[in-house]
């Protein structure tokens, strides 16, 4: 909290006294809330049409189904909304990362939130660890025509440059390809981003912020 404080003090960020005490220009409460939460799947901005003096309400929370704008999600966290009217009708990019430095709007500090979740990946790891945790192959599943009865051995590791098949890379781990054999002769997605929780086949696990955030080729 100290650390989110000196932030705002560097930022010449201003702030105002509300209901729920002192908050910052976008409506944190500097008394106990914490930095905004980065959504999932959606730190890129929203490219949103806008109508001339129409009210909005910005989420600053980060935690709403409907973003950019608030869904009421905030209640009880300490947030509050960002009451904003449209000078005129046009199409706005509104920031979904909730740590823009001119809000509601963009200003390219997405990028800086993504940078800052990589390097704390890549700085967590080590060579060792490694070789028991799979790489994301891939951010998508893939669509494979199977058949009946054939032995198909799936890419446990995310090393195989024949996705998402096996092609022996995992030898300089700990970790074994999953030998699977269909039982019907029937297109399946079979998972590329080595989270799911239903090998070989996807789960929607490659959904989830941490894999669509990731560099293919380095764990999570």
């Amino acid at each position: 909290y100290n650390e989110y404080k000196s932030y705002l003090r560097n930022m010449k960020i201003l702030t105002t006294t509300s209901k729920l005490g002192r908050v910052d220009f976008i409506g944190r409460a500097l008394s106990s809330v914490s930095p905004p939460i980065v959504p999932s799947n959606r730190n890129i901005p929203a490219p949103t049409k806008v109508e001339a003096g129409k009210v909005y309400k910005w989420c600053t929370c980060g935690q709403t189904a409907t973003q950019p704008f608030c869904d009421g999600t905030h209640r009880g966290s300490g947030f509050v909304p960002l009451k904003w009217t449209a000078p005129k009708s046009k199409s706005e990019l509104l920031c979904c990362c909730k740590n823009t430095h001119n809000p509601p709007f963009c200003d390219m500090t997405h990028f800086k939130v993504m940078g800052g979740n990589l390097f704390s990946r890549f700085s967590s790891k080590t060579l060792e660890d490694s070789k028991d945790v799979p790489l994301v192959a891939g951010r998508l599943p893939s669509y494979q025509n199977l058949e009946e009865g054939k032995t198909y051995l799936w890419c446990a590791c995310g090393r195989s440059s024949e996705q998402p098949f096996c092609d022996g890379s995992h030898s300089c781990t700990n970790i074994k390809p999953l030998s699977f054999t269909p039982e019907k002769t029937k297109p399946r997605w079979l998972c590329t981003c080595k989270q799911t929780k239903n090998a070989p086949y996807c789960d929607a696990s490659h959904l989830d912020v941490e894999v669509q955030t990731a560099v293919e080729g380095t764990s999570i």
